[in-house]
This record gives C-alpha cells, sequence and structure tokens, in this order.
C-alpha cells in the first residue's frame, strides 16, 4: 500500500508534482481488495451470471499487486528526484514514517489494549507485526485473527511494502544512474521470477512466496522500471504502446483462467508454475501497463482515474485497506445473517452486507485520516525536499512532458 508522498505544485517530478490519475488507480486498487474480501461466498449454485460476478470478484485480490507496482513507481521517482537533497535518507524515511506508522502502530496498539477483555492471543506474531516481520510466517498471517472480530490477515502486504522502504532507497543512492537502474529494476524482477519458478520445483509452499517481498520483487520493480521510464525520452512511445500491454497480459489472464485453469482443475491439478509463478509477472507487466496509459493526455483511462469519486478512494486509500478487514471482521457475517433472516435471500445479504461494510470502511477512513492521522501528516513540511536539488537525469534523454493539472 502508498499513499502518495507528493506535494502539490509544478513540475512533472513525482517528488514535486502530484499526478491526479494516480489517485484514482488507487481507488481502483482498493475497491479490488476490498470486493474480494466484501462479498466472499459460495456463487457456484447462483446460476450462471451471479457465479460470473462472483468469481470477477475474487479476482479483486490482484488490486494488491496494483499496489505494489504503482508503489514502485512512485517510490523509485521519489528517490531518483531527491538524490541530489541533502537529506535524501532523513527525508525519506521521516515522510514514510509519518505517512504509514500513525494508523499502523495505532490499531496494533488498539488491539493490543483490547487483548485482556477480549482474551486475544498474539503467540509469536504479535512481536513480528511490531517489526514488519509478520510474513515470516507466512501460513499464520494469511489466516491470523488474534480473537473473534480481529482480522490482521491482510497485513502481510504491509510488511512487504516496508522491506522494500527499507533496501531500495541505498540501492537507490548506490547507482544513481537512469539507465543503470532500468538494468537493476529489469534484471531484479526477472530474479524474482527465476526465483519463484526455482522454489517451487523445490517444493516451497505457494503462500510463503506470496508474503515474501524477494518473491513479488518483480511487481515492485517494474513499477521502478517505468520511473525511469517516465524520466526518459521514450516515454511517448510507452505510452502508445501501453494499451497494447495492458490488454495483451489481460488476454493472458483470461485464457489461463477461462480456457486453462479449467482444463488442470479436471485433471486434479491448480497449475503452480503459473499461479505462483509466471502469474505475478504478467500481472506486474499488465499493470505497469495502465500506469503509463493513465498518464496519456486525453485518453480513457486518465479520464476514468481523474473522477472525484475515484480519487477520493485513493485518497483514503491507505486507511480503507488497514481498516476494511477489522470492519469485515466484526460486521460482515453479524448483518448477512440479519439480512438472510428477514429477506431469505443469500444473494441480498451478501450484497447488503458487503455494500454496508464497505460504506463504514470508508467513514471509517474518512474520520480516521482528518481525526487521527492529519495532525502527523502535517508534519511532513517540515520534511520537505529542497528545491532546485531534484536530480533531473542526464539532459541528453530528458523528456518534458506536457504540464498537465496540478492537485
Amino acid at each position: 500500500m502508498i499513499i502518495s508522498d507528493s506535494t502539490a505544485g509544478p513540475g512533472r517530478h513525482v517528488a514535486r508534482g502530484h499526478l491526479l490519475a494516480l489517485d484514482g488507480v488507487r481507488g481502483l486498487a482498493i475497491l479490488m481488495v476490498i470486493g474480494s474480501h466484501a462479498f466472499e461466498s459460495n456463487y457456484e449454485a447462483r446460476g450462471v451470471l451471479v457465479s460470473a460476478i462472483g468469481h470477477f470478484l475474487y479476482y479483486g485480490l490482484f488490486g494488491v499487486d496494483l499496489f505494489f507496482v504503482l508503489s514502485g513507481f512512485l517510490i523509485t521517482g521519489i528517490l531518483f528526484d531527491s538524490l541530489k537533497d541533502e537529506g535524501y535518507f532523513r527525508k525519506f524515511y521521516a515522510r514514510r514514517a509519518l505517512r504509514i506508522f500513525p494508523l499502523y502502530y495505532g490499531v496494533l496498539a488498539a488491539c493490543l489494549l483490547l487483548t485482556y477483555p477480549l482474551h486475544l492471543h498474539w503467540g509469536d506474531m504479535g512481536w513480528l507485526l511490531v517489526f514488519y516481520l509478520q510474513n515470516l510466517h507466512p501460513m499464520k498471517i494469511m489466516s491470523f485473527s488474534p480473537g473473534a472480530g480481529i482480522g490482521l490477515y491482510h497485513f502481510w502486504s504491509l510488511a512487504v511494502e516496508e522491506q522494500f522502504y527499507l533496501v531500495w532507497p541505498a540501492i537507490v543512492f548506490l547507482i544513481r544512474d537512469k539507465r543503470k537502474l532500468m538494468v537493476t529494476t529489469l534484471a531484479a524482477s526477472s530474479m524474482a521470477l527465476l526465483l519463484r519458478l526455482v522454489l517451487l520445483m523445490e517444493g516451497a509452499s505457494p503462500f510463503a512466496m506470496h508474503v515474501t517481498m524477494v518473491c513479488r520483487a518483480d511487481s515492485l520493480m517494474l513499477g521502478g522500471t517505468l520511473a525511469m521510464l517516465y524520466r526518459s525520452s521514450q516515454w511517448p512511445r510507452v505510452q502508445r504502446l501501453a494499451p497494447w500491454g495492458f490488454w495483451g497480459a489481460t488476454a493472458v489472464m483470461l485464457a489461463y483462467i477461462l480456457v486453462l485453469q479449467p482444463l488442470l482443475a479436471a485433471h486434479g491439478s491448480y497449475g503452480p508454475l503459473w499461479g505462483s509463478g509466471v502469474q505475478y509477472t504478467v500481472l506486474a507487466v499488465g499493470f505497469a501497463c495502465l500506469l503509463a496509459w493513465s498518464l496519456r493526455a486525453g485518453s480513457v483511462c486518465s479520464w476514468l482515474f481523474q473522477l472525484k469519486w475515484m480519487r477520493f478512494l485513493g485518497k483514503y486509500s491507505y486507511g480503507l485497506y488497514v481498516l476494511h478487514v477489522l470492519v469485515l471482521s466484526v460486521m460482515n457475517l453479524p448483518l448477512r445473517a440479519v439480512l438472510l433472516g428477514v429477506t431469505h435471500s443469500k444473494l441480498v445479504a451478501v450484497v447488503g452486507a458487503g455494500l454496508t461494510s464497505l460504506a463504514v470502511s470508508i467513514v471509517a477512513a474518512y474520520a480516521s485520516y482528518h481525526l487521527y492521522e492529519k495532525p502527523f501528516l502535517n508534519l511532513k513540511h517540515r520534511f520537505d525536499y529542497a528545491r532546485g536539488k531534484l536530480n533531473h537525469g542526464s539532459p541528453d534523454d530528458a523528456y518534458v512532458e506536457p504540464r498537465v493539472s496540478q492537485g
């Protein structure tokens, strides 16, 4: 998960400018994730249309992959643009901490305070959560709940992000060169794919690869590749090719889901080389193309992702991600039971409870942002990047993009 670390103002660099369409991309990502959780049910016996919609919502779990690609794009851009700033490390980590830590540790603190009255059981996961190491226990974190009504299984992705923040700034600082960074991101992405394939052949758990940062690095790194292309003379060409790349990746995904997966299931196989191997890279390529498409002025993606309601969801996406599972844990199943008793329709119960949980999650994220997180965010101005010290790369390959509206 990442919320924009940009400041309003002119300029095309991520460390300074605010790319409006990316707020909408966050909005799409969080809708996908919440949809996969809030409407989870058994749709097989509800007819072809309902079953198709149910499976469509299930694949909203790929929203996490979209968040990873977006994170790689923004973080790599911020780091590269601020290489000449004297407070490179200090400012980056201070701004990240002010954005991420208050809500994350606030939720953990609230849960820990409820340990005795609610008879919660943490085991060794409590300490791992404190240090963003929860993905060291992949099987456990994927279903972790210290007690009834408190689900924290989605926190695995926050560990992946935080571990990325820990190591990537030093690598960017040491490499510094745009072309070398592009080569590094492509090489690291390829290594992540290769590592997953090797581990699968050695019998490693797909869950372990799903939550491990080095195994998911292709999503983060291809976002970084896109950040370097965004700052190069190749950017117009990338934008022209982006729709083709997105639809190509989508076609590959649909071919697997609709054709190959049923064939494998009929023969008693779940296709691990695809599902835990190649699939992550295909998703990363597709989502990187979606980001490039969204930044193409006048495109349908640019229009869609700049809609106010999409940007609204994007603005509060971090709070929505952190809080929505807690909301679902408390109210979704009980509300389904009530609606089922009143309407005698499982479909109405699932949809009604899901939409209500989504609405409550939005209210909770909005309140958290304005009543709790904002005082911390207001401190970020103390760590603004110095004007005139942004790294613009080599003048011979710089591409100056037409200025877009700022926000």
